[in-house]
């Protein structure tokens, strides 16, 4: 059952039948017609990765593009029920009067994993086709030893027949009806096989379909944006240009800044076999404009040091121009004393460092900003928030913002706040808790007071969106934010900062 999610409506997904599936919508305002593509999210049919929700519509935005993503049923469903949800989506977005137009021969899907092997089934056997078909190293055979087994078993159960292999393989299903498709993938993709993309592109070029196959040399599976793989994030241009020549996108807007995080794993984002573990980075974006793509380079186990050590401070320096930003937030891993290759004394090299990237930025035409670390999940004796949960680490980073007049974003004090006001125990949602044998990335469970599960990522991203609208010296930055429909979580963390 499909059930369409207005920008302005608060939904209490309980509250739905559990075989619904819904449909967020990401529209232009503008008021002429324009495409528009529909973005299936991967997951395994099990859960849905929310880097290839949300940050795809938006990306898809920037190229002139109406979006929508479609949080489609999971774990127990019926194939023909959730085959119906897509199908619909696709006739609503076609043929639903809507405050925004749409060109209803130019409706696209874009799936990735196993949302690219539901793309792909509905493109090939579906009733109702997309009109252009783009996907994201997607499971498409069935068949061992190149299926996903996990994408599989929660799709056709644990012993399926040779008659649902073949029906819901995607390669054995291509018809001369089957849209125009760009795919992308990895060489050493190490859970769904390389082999998907090449069957399903045989199978086009059997049917003399048009398509174009891009396949990276290497990268892990899940990239989503690949904002961490700079090789695999040369897929957003290839497909920018592709869909240029269908008609679909136009050219981008003419002043576009990026936003570039350098930080540790609070902030990376996080892959495929990490999840539901979340940096905040992966959400930043969904509180700016188009006209400002984040581009997170932020990466687990980093401290200021081995950060410009490995040369990844150097990179940045090569891509950042006038007017960009650099967001600096480091301090969990400079506290390793016995690691010297992390390790820096919080008044000695840990400032350096920070006065090295802000100088860095600077003489480039670019904006830094300090961002303090995120405190830890410790709580002292009396139930208060242990102010040295990062060492002196945040003190040593005010310091540096004074002296060097660089807009600081004290978010250590906000996520302070944040869990005194969620007590103790409330607060551990925010944090990687899982009991053992609930997640199968966590067989043995996990208990992590320092990384964030999603929800612990997107209040960890609102605060600091809320921090940028009270910094005077990020006005222009705020005069480019979007406006959000807050959930009670976001409502709470806009009080704390407010």
């Amino acid at each position: 059952m499909l059930h369409v999610v207005s920008p302005k409506e608060p939904i209490v997904k309980e509250e739905f039948p559990s075989e619904t599936s819904f449909l967020s919508l990401y529209p232009l305002a503008v008021g002429e017609a324009r495409p528009f593509i529909l973005v299936l999210p991967g997951g395994g049919y099990e859960h849905l990765a929310s880097h290839e929700g949300e940050p795809i519509a938006r990306w898809l935005n920037d190229l002139g593009i109406h979006a929508g993503v479609l949080e489609y049923q999971v774990g127990d469903f019926e194939i023909t029920s959730l085959l119906e949800d897509v199908e619909h989506a696709l006739q609503w977005i076609r043929q639903t009067s809507h405050d925004w137009l749409v060109i209803p021969d130019q409706v696209g899907l874009i799936g990735f994993s196993a949302g690219g092997h539901l793309a792909s089934i509905v493109s090939t056997i579906g009733t109702v086709k997309p009109d252009l078909l783009l996907l994201g190293y997607p499971v498409i055979s069935f068949y061992e030893p190149y299926t996903h087994i996990g994408s599989r078993t929660h799709f056709l159960g644990e012993q399926p027949t040779l008659e649902q292999l073949q029906a819901f393989s995607s390669d054995r299903q291509v018809t001369s009806k089957t849209p125009p498709t760009l795919m992308w993938t990895t060489a050493n993709d190490g859970a769904v096989p390389v082999e998907n993309s090449l069957l399903f592109a045989f199978s086009l070029s059997r049917e003399r379909i048009p398509f174009e196959l891009h396949v990276f040399e290497e990268g892990r599976h899940g990239l989503g944006l690949s904002e961490d793989n700079h090789e695999c994030h040369q897929w957003l241009n290839l497909a920018e240009t592709w869909l240029q020549k269908h008609g679909y996108a136009r050219a981008r807007q003419q002043i576009t800044t990026r936003l570039f995080i350098a930080g540790d794993s609070t902030a990376a984002q996080k892959g495929a076999t990490e999840k539901p573990m979340t940096g905040w980075g992966e959400h930043l974006q969904s509180y700016l404009a188009p006209s400002v793509h984040v581009d997170n380079r932020a990466v687990n186990g980093r401290s200021t040091k081995s950060f410009i050590a490995e040369g990844r401070l150097a990179d940045i320096e090569k891509d950042i121009l006038a007017g960009d930003y650099l967001f600096i937030q480091f301090g969990h891993n400079d506290e390793k004393k016995e690691d010297p290759t992390r390790y820096t004394d919080p008044d000695g090299d840990y400032r350096q460092n920070l006065i090295h990237y802000i100088q860095s930025a600077r003489e480039r035409g670019g904006i830094p900003v300090l961002l303090t670390s995120v405190s830890r999940r410790r709580f002292t004796a009396n139930g208060e928030p242990d102010p040295l949960a990062v060492g002196a680490y945040p003190a040593a980073m005010r310091q540096v913002a004074a002296e060097t007049k660089t807009p600081l974003l004290d978010i250590f004090e906000a996520s302070q706040r944040l869990y005194r006001s969620m007590g103790e125990k409330e607060s551990q949602q925010l944090f990687m808790y899982l009991p053992e044998k609930t997640h199968p990335n966590y067989p043995a469970g996990i208990t992590d007071n320092t990384h964030f599960s999603d929800k612990g990522a997107k209040q960890v991203a609102q605060l600091i969106a809320e921090a940028i609208r009270q910094c005077a010296e990020l006005s222009a930055l705020k005069q480019r934010m979007v406006e959000r429909n807050l959930d009670n979580d976001e409502r709470l963390a806009h009080q704390l900062v407010n």
